[in-house]
């Protein structure tokens, strides 16, 4: 068992949940506990074949358990199974690890299978994590040894047409979304020869007019060196369906803009080792209950023990993808606490916390604004929001607030737009409010689902409305003492609300 990420502290750890190895956890109360008890087993196994098996069997039950993917890839590549630690590693990377060797020993894989941008991806990502490992230092000086001559790597999230296969499109906007990387650095992305703007990671979104018939959309990247590369996507708009517009109220039929809302709620009273919530669990019963008046297919609803990290991982970035299509509209509601972290060069990085969140290390076993980002990567659905009871800093808000309507026509056009909107209850060092069972940000929250947020009488309430009224509303029943926060991730779209009472 050699050479394995963690510390004998592990050990000590395992021993105080009073783990019993030689037999079945009596309080296993779903997979994920069960997963845990499964891993358990597998960093005490006395062989690496044992350990393997537990770790594999610890992910089949709880696909968003981090640790096992990044044990089982150390297993795979010591016994030589470059690929197969790979798949681990990248699902683990995928999840939002927080280990700086996992992302060392990726691109040392990547590095041995020739693919120098992701090797040098990887081994900044480590250095971002721990900037004087030495190991990721001397790696990352060896990578850039090597001559770059290829363009940037193009990946697209969407649209997600196979090579040489034609996409049919129904509405008159496409969002192009993706990331380019490359080891010199990118210097531009255009789409059909315009610029698009890239944030840090090299992920870049753009919203194409398409005109009726085929569309070739060209995207092209370089690197800093001056190589090139592109791809192409075709496009066919057929006629769209019907679509409301400003001015037309709706007292029923989701169908019109969306095939399929889904929404994941979660509310904590009963933390572990951070202060008990009194009002949470309220909050996510009577936001689930809305959902469903509203007409959402499907809400999974975790409450207290069951919303542990590796719960909440495995839902969001396993379950989840598997279910959304691109005219899908998603909502992520959080009730709990949530924690800033003062970064050392500046700047700051949020987190919400799961029942299990360790106030020792929260960075690790919390949930960060990063895995939240990420998450909108992997949901190809045209509109997301996040609803975050909870006060904290560090959003990485990379757009503008956006706007009220007032063009005919306007509704329209952001429909077809990919959004992801995030509102949360209030900024750092505030404390939310509770007040006759529920929290005042929720409170409000449902107000303006109810109509109330429907500022400009339209029928419809947009992300945007849902901000612009929430954020004084609460402000001022608060008496100041938070102020909630709202803004874009990604996209120019709207996240809609019908079904508003007249």
């Amino acid at each position: 068992m050699n050479g394995k990420f963690v510390s004998r502290l592990t050990i000590t750890f395992a021993v105080t949940l009073g783990i019993t190895l030689g037999a079945s956890p009596a309080r296993a109360t779903s997979d994920c506990d069960q997963a845990l008890y499964l891993f358990w087993k597998g960093r005490f196994n006395q062989t690496e074949t044992g350990s393997f098996y537990y770790y594999d069997k610890a992910i089949e039950l709880c696909p968003g358990f981090i640790r096992p993917y990044e044990l089982a890839g150390n297993l795979c590549r010591k016994m030589g199974k470059s690929d197969k630690a790979i798949d681990y590693f990248l699902k683990a990377a995928e999840l939002g690890s927080s280990n700086h060797k996992l992302y060392y020993l990726l691109a040392e894989l990547m590095l041995e299978k020739g693919d120098l941008d992701n090797a040098d991806r990887y081994v900044r990502k480590s250095l971002h994590i721990r900037k004087d490992y030495p190991k990721s230092l001397n790696l990352q000086k060896k990578i850039r040894k090597a001559l770059d001559r290829d363009g940037p790597r193009i990946k697209l999230y969407e649209p997600s047409t196979p090579p040489g296969m034609i996409l049919i499109h129904v509405y008159e906007n496409i969002t192009i979304r993706g990331f380019a990387s490359d080891m010199s650095g990118v210097g531009w992305v255009t789409i059909d020869g315009v610029k698009v703007a890239l944030d840090a990671e090299g992920n870049f979104l753009s919203d194409v007019p398409l005109r009726m018939g085929k569309n070739r959309i060209r995207i092209e990247a370089a690197d800093r060196l001056g190589n090139r590369s592109a791809l192409s996507v075709t496009i066919k708009r057929e006629e769209s369906p019907p679509v409301r517009v400003p001015g037309e109220r709706v007292t029923a039929g989701l169908d019109r803009i969306y095939d399929k809302s889904l929404a994941v709620v979660i509310g904590i009273n009963q933390y572990e080792k951070w202060p008990v919530l009194e009002c949470a669990v309220n909050d996510a019963r009577a936001i689930e209950k809305k959902f469903k008046e509203e007409g959402f297919d499907e809400v999974i609803t975790i409450v207290d023990g069951e919303a542990t990290q590796r719960r909440i991982l495995t839902e969001l970035f396993h379950n989840l993808p598997r279910k959304v299509q691109w005219n899908h509209r998603v909502v992520f509601y959080f009730a709990g606490h949530g924690q800033t972290q003062e970064l050392a060069g500046g700047g700051r990085r949020g987190f919400i916390l799961p029942v299990d969140a360790d106030p020792l290390d929260y960075t690790s076993t919390a949930i960060s604004m990063e895995q939240i980002r990420s998450l909108s990567n992997h949901i190809p659905a045209k509109h997301i929001l996040y609803v975050m009871d909870c006060c904290y800093s560090g959003l990485g808000l990379n757009r503008s607030y956006g706007t009220l309507p007032e063009l005919t026509g306007y509704l329209r056009k952001v429909a077809s737009m990919r959004a992801v909107q995030i509102i949360t209850a209030g900024g750092k060092g505030e404390q939310v409010q509770e007040r006759e069972g529920h929290g005042l940000f929720t409170t409000y929250f449902l107000k303006a689902l109810e109509g109330e947020g429907d500022l400009d009488k339209d029928g419809v309430v947009t992300g945007t409305e849902l901000g612009a009224y929430l954020r004084p509303k609460v402000s001022e029943a608060s008496g100041h003492k938070q102020t909630p926060l709202y803004g874009r991730l990604e996209g120019e779209g709207e996240i809609l609300f019908y079904g508003v009472r007249q």
